[in-house]
């Protein structure tokens, strides 16, 4: 895989570019495709997003996210235009199978093969270009360092520094993170220096929900709740019976891991989703420990040492019997 600054001199011109996410994108994943949108289309590029899957309505206020397209709800088309793809930028996921359906159509793909990327361990013998640094906050910091970085630095404008915060925001858990850094604070100072204004931001990505997430949350803290102080541990199993009743959509679960991890002593927090073809794993955690490894060694996941995602084919009394198990083994780490 070439540095990714090694593409500049591929961008300036008319090429049919595409870029793509993780499935069920968040703000970072959604934020980094849509600033690099706005940036390759002000090189005069022809240029489409498209998500492997849905994503949540509360990112729909971002500019540009009208034009991205759904591969499962168009397969076709999508297919149609990867095609025709003279390249291919991969955003915020280290591996193919992060993209669910599109894994084989992505890994078959002719066309030049770029990756800019954050996670642990990522699957670099499928891309010609790239970087991919764990030390950075999110994707967006990086997609901006990829802007300022190249001859056009001056096309950054305010549709793509709005983009770019919503990821550094939202990955930074507001800036709260220890992966935050004097960089990521000196990017967005920069952000707000074009005349950003952030407070509207934060309102359209967390004061944008329907009431039913409301009585959701509610009843996930008090019914759903379970806290294991012997391993300073925190475990939250949601069913498919909670999400019917409540309506739960694509991304109304987001951010519900973190309450996990306000309990005083906590050092773990795990949420456990029921959704249809799989269950879903959650990880955070306090400090050294590292909940990727727990996630790869686990649960079929991985992710960030602070956070990390795993997945299952096994029933959610499997999954939440397991983890118990799991945890003991880290007994002596979580003390």
């Amino acid at each position: 895989m070439q540095p990714a600054e090694h593409l500049y001199t591929l961008l300036k011109g008319e090429r049919n570019i595409v870029i793509t996410m993780h499935q069920k994108p968040d703000g970072d994943a959604m934020g980094s495709a849509l600033g690099l949108y706005h940036f390759l289309k002000s090189l005069n590029n022809n240029v489409t997003v498209i998500s492997p899957t849905n994503w949540a309505r509360f990112l729909n206020w971002m500019p540009g996210c009208d034009a991205v397209i759904d591969f499962e709800a168009d397969t076709v088309k999508c297919t149609a235009i990867l095609d025709k793809a003279d390249i291919l930028f991969c955003l915020d996921f280290n591996s193919m199978h992060r993209t669910k359906k599109m894994e084989t159509l992505l890994l078959g793909a002719k066309c030049v093969k770029a990756l800019i990327d954050h996670h642990e361990q990522p699957a670099e013998e499928h891309f010609d270009y790239g970087v991919s640094d764990i030390t950075k906050s999110s994707t967006c910091e990086m997609v901006y360092d990829f802007i300022m970085a190249s001859p056009f630095a001056d096309r950054l404008d305010l549709n793509i520094a709005a983009c770019l915060y919503t990821g550094i925001m939202t990955d930074t858990g507001s800036f709260r993170f220890s992966i935050t850094s004097a960089a990521t604070h000196k990017a967005v100072a920069h952000l707000k220096e074009l005349g950003l204004e952030h407070s509207v931001i934060h309102e359209n990505m967390y004061d944008n929900f329907l009431e039913n997430r409301l009585r959701f949350i509610g009843n996930a803290l008090l019914n759903r709740l379970e806290v294991l102080y012997e391993y300073n541990t925190a475990l939250m199993a949601i069913s498919k019976y909670d999400i019917l009743k409540y309506e739960i959509k694509t991304g109304d679960t987001e951010g519900l891991v973190n309450y996990l991890l306000s309990i005083e002593g906590i050092k773990v927090g795990a949420l456990l989703i029921d959704r249809v073809e799989e269950r879903k794993w959650s990880f955070r955690s306090k400090g050294d420990f590292d909940v990727n490894e727990l996630a790869r060694n686990h649960f079929e996941g991985g992710g960030h040492k602070n956070a990390a995602g795993g997945r299952s084919s096994e029933t959610i009394e499997y999954n939440v019997k397991r983890f118990k198990e799991v945890i003991k083994q880290y007994e002596l780490q979580l003390q």
